[in-house]
């Protein structure tokens, strides 16, 4: 029930998230980070969520939720239980340990952009060559 992600230019990623919540009411983006959710989204890919209510929500969609240190966490729904969801990352061998609520959800997957590269280096390339700035880097 989770979206496959488009695979797009790395810097379209970005434009084309932001054009699809311009024309979307309701709608957010956010970019993933880590390997949780390998094969279904990889490092870097830009998701659209939109909230719905949490009594919508099914077994399989991948939703963002708040998780245990604050951040923003987005995986898999995997059972319904009275106290809330029990959700995974696709690539975990274990369950999340927080569950979610109504008070933490935070959105529902509905589309993603898998840019074919990092972003960031597709920036700090496009950059060195239209710009004469330094970039600082980190080592």
């Amino acid at each position: 029930m989770s979206p496959r992600a488009d695979v797009v230019k790395p810097l379209d990623a970005y434009r084309l998230a932001k054009a699809y919540v311009a024309v979307h009411p309701g709608t957010d983006y956010m970019i993933g980070s880590g390997d949780s959710m390998l094969p279904l989204y990889k490092d870097h890919t830009v998701i659209i969520t939109e909230r719905m209510p949490v009594a919508d929500l099914r077994v399989g969609m991948t939703v963002v939720y708040s998780g245990h240190s604050g951040f923003p966490v987005a995986h898999v729904l995997v059972k319904r239980t009275s106290e809330g969801w029990i959700a995974m990352g696709v690539g975990n061998p274990i369950c999340d340990a927080v569950k979610v609520t109504e008070d933490n959800y935070m959105g529902t997957v509905v589309k993603a952009f898998e840019p074919t590269s990092s972003p960031m280096l597709a920036l700090l390339e496009n950059e060195s060559v239209t710009s004469s700035k330094q970039v600082a880097v980190n080592q």
